[in-house]
């Protein structure tokens, strides 16, 4: 093993005396210029040495403290700027977006900025304006009709496996996800779990705590027979694209026969080729690509965006029973006996709130979505230089003390109760994911997210109906009858995150409740295949 490591790093030498030689140029060039504070930086490398490759995000509020609301950093070759400051993020992110718009590259992920197949990870070119606004409209038109009551029908198949094995909800709550968007996309629900599978994988090979090619990106220059990081992406990819080519056309053919649901996003791409073509769906293959990709990763990008909060959301609330009971007394007073559905948004503030909340207080993306300067720029005196990689680090905005007071605990009630900050009326309306307070967590600017309805829709749906029929709380050791303590921030540390594995207790609320759960269960099973 010590042999074949000191292989590696002779072959990888050539790689990193490139990096010293450009360092070296680049000293000698800012050697007189401004510059933003930041932590020491050491030669060749940056500051690397006590950046933790987990809860990296940490050590950037601790920064954040020290050297200000924005501060400079490197990371071998990369420039980093991080913000901890709405206005600063707004300033750049946003007000000049047309500079701060690009995406930086992810060394272990493979042509990502040049598409077709991840369009929130591509450069700003043809490809990618054209699929964002493709999917842009699909969303759109699927959230006129709140996704046509798939969130509801699949939360239902998803309390009675929940009632039948809790054990199990971490794993059920990712699946539920992906069966929502893989039954938009394609129709076929049954592809939920490997839709989960496969996005986690993906987010595992674009994080900074995945391949060790993402921070000693070096070592991504050693030739192929001896690059196992390499070697993988080829056939992870590789299977990733086969599987959403294959879902592609599998719905092709439902097309043809006719049997293709109308309110899928594959039916919605099939019309408009149909309408293009004469009624023929004949395709090039490399449009077939360009399809199976832009709407394969739409399916894909929805899983664990929406999984990761409802796995915190359920941690929290068996963390904080005072404000399960205050959400459960809120349902009860205006649902009873029947399950919360999209109808009762406006009269359930409590657990939009808490909903809310969560996704401030255990953020799912707490590093922010990396943008990247796409030219020069100068900002308070100091130069930008292209290429530059820009944080806005969601974690410490989510706890900014004039924003969110006593931000490192849940409050619902700061969305809730008229004094703080984030407080907004009508509570008919907000807390919502759509618009006001706190909507920085969908990114910034040009390249925010797109997913922000189903989001609002699907949390909302899971949350009140998860309240409405059971009791959560933390586990008791049945052999010490010790309560089984949870790590609220042991995370997969992905860019997108999901809590580490933790155990809470489900129990249906009444037995009469757990009879509607079972109900409800059965009614579905005949139009959800399993």
């Amino acid at each position: 093993m010590e042999g074949f490591s000191l292989i590696l790093l002779y072959l990888a030498i050539p790689g990193l005396l490139f990096s010293v030689v450009q360092q070296v140029l680049s000293w000698r060039k800012k050697k007189d210029e401004p510059k933003f504070p930041g932590p020491k930086q050491y030669p060749f490398v940056g500051r690397i040495h006590d950046l933790p490759r987990f809860q990296m995000w940490l050590k950037f509020q601790e920064w954040a403290k020290e050297h200000g609301p924005i501060y400079e950093t490197h990371m071998v070759e990369n420039t980093f700027l991080i913000i901890s400051d709405e206005e600063i993020a707004t300033e750049l992110l946003v007000k000049r977006g047309h500079i701060y718009s690009g995406r930086p590259q992810i060394r272990s992920l493979i042509k990502h900025k040049d598409g077709p197949a991840y369009s929130a990870l591509m450069d700003r070119h043809d490809t990618w304006k054209t699929q964002r606004k493709w999917c842009h409209a699909a969303m759109a038109e699927a959230y006129k009709h709140h996704f046509y009551g798939h969130v509801e029908m699949e939360m239902k198949r998803y309390l009675g496996l929940l009632l039948l094995d809790p054990a199990r909800f971490l794993e059920y709550t990712r699946e539920y996800s992906g069966r929502v968007m893989s039954r938009l996309a394609w129709d076929d629900a049954t592809q939920g779990k490997t839709n989960g599978d496969s996005a986690d994988q993906t987010l595992h090979c674009m994080s900074v705590s995945g391949p060790l090619t993402n921070t000693v990106t070096p070592l991504w220059q050693l030739p192929a027979f001896a690059n196992p990081w390499y070697n993988f992406e080829i056939k992870r990819e590789a299977e990733q694209r086969a599987w959403w080519l294959n879902n592609f056309r599998l719905a092709k053919d439902k097309m043809r026969r006719g049997e293709l649901p109308s309110d899928t996003w594959a039916y919605r791409y099939f019309e408009q080729v149909m309408r293009e073509n004469n009624g023929n769906l004949d395709q090039p293959e490399a449009d077939e690509d360009f399809a199976c990709c832009m709407i394969g990763f739409l399916n894909l990008v929805g899983v664990v965006t929406i999984s990761g909060p409802l796995k915190f959301f359920l941690m929290a609330m068996a963390l904080h029973p005072e404000w399960q009971k205050k959400a459960q007394a809120e349902i009860d007073r205006v649902c009873g006996d029947r399950m919360p559905t999209m109808d009762d948004f406006a009269n359930l503030p409590t657990v939009r709130a808490c909903l809310k909340e969560t996704v401030r207080w255990r953020s799912g993306v707490p590093l922010g979505v990396p943008h990247q300067a796409e030219q020069d720029d100068e900002y308070r005196g100091v130069k930008i230089k292209k290429g530059t990689i820009i944080l806005a680090c969601e974690w410490t905005l989510n706890r900014v003390p004039s924003k969110y007071p006593d931000g490192d605990n849940f409050r619902p009630e700061r969305y809730l109760e008229a004094g703080w900050p984030t407080y907004m009326e009508p509570l008919t309306r907000y807390p919502n994911f759509r618009e006001g307070a706190s909507m920085h967590t969908f990114g910034w600017g040009r390249r925010t997210c797109l997913g922000q309805n189903i989001v609002d829709d699907e949390m909302f749906v899971f949350g009140a109906a998860t309240l409405w029929a059971f009791n959560l709380s933390q586990k008791t050791c049945p052999r010490t009858g010790k309560i089984v303590p949870i790590d609220t921030q042991a995370t997969n540390s992905h860019v997108i995150l999901e809590p580490s594995t933790y155990q809470i207790d489900i129990k249906p609320r009444s037995p009469e409740r757990g009879k509607h759960v079972l109900e409800n269960y059965h009614s579905v099973l005949g139009n959800l295949r399993l």
